[in-house]
């Protein structure tokens, strides 16, 4: 087995705190910093979004079939409004 450092294991985390952490060291990378602002823009966002699983529920009772997994909750709506419009 190949030895890893504390940084290499920490750079395969995730973790935006180290990603914060080790790029002032001198070790970020530019997923790692382009994660750490997606993920920045996803928590500022004071939006509230339609809960998913309850558009998937409205997505079964109205289509009668299970939703894609891979729908966002804009698409899934837009597919139960196209349905109740048809009807």
């Amino acid at each position: 087995m190949k030895h890893q450092s504390y940084v290499t294991r920490a750079l395969k985390a995730r973790d935006p705190r180290y990603a914060r952490v080790l790029g002032k060291l001198g070790y970020d990378t530019t997923a790692m910093a382009a994660e750490a602002v997606e993920g920045a823009k996803a928590g500022e966002s004071g939006e509230s979004k339609p809960d998913l699983d309850a558009l998937r529920d409205t997505y079964k009772q109205v289509i009668g079939k299970q939703p894609f997994h891979g729908w966002d909750a804009e698409t899934l709506a837009k597919k139960i409004e196209e349905r109740r419009a048809a009807k």
